[in-house]
């Protein structure tokens, strides 16, 4: 029973640490387009470092977890914060369809978590 509490506890680290991961290359991302679209090289310069910063957790949880379910967490969360980012700051439009596949996603990270 123990053993089953710290294999949960891991699993919980690791989620965390890639969840960081994938908030730091948002706010790299967000940064970045702000950057282009406004040419202010501080937001360069703080984008690019978020996204080393973010991109170093996520080849650390490499280490804890395998490949293909640490990129689908990792870019699922990326991919759903971005999208969820231009529409909030960049006026982006979110079709029906985009939001559908948004759930979905979220679906399959929580799938692949639990």
């Amino acid at each position: 029973m123990m053993a089953l509490g710290k294999e949960n506890c891991k699993k919980m680290n690791i989620t965390i640490l890639l969840l960081g991961a994938g908030m730091l290359v948002t706010g790299g991302d967000l940064m970045l387009a702000e950057w282009a679209l406004n040419q202010n090289l501080f937001w360069l310069a703080l984008g690019l470092m978020l996204n080393v910063v973010g991109i170093t957790l996520y080849a650390v949880s490499l280490q804890f977890q395998q490949i293909g379910l640490a990129t689908a967490v990792f870019l699922g969360f990326n991919i759903m914060a971005m999208t969820l980012g231009g529409f909030l700051l960049f006026r982006q439009s979110i079709s029906l369809r985009h939001i559908v596949g948004l759930g979905l996603m979220l679906a399959s990270i929580v799938l692949i978590e639990i």
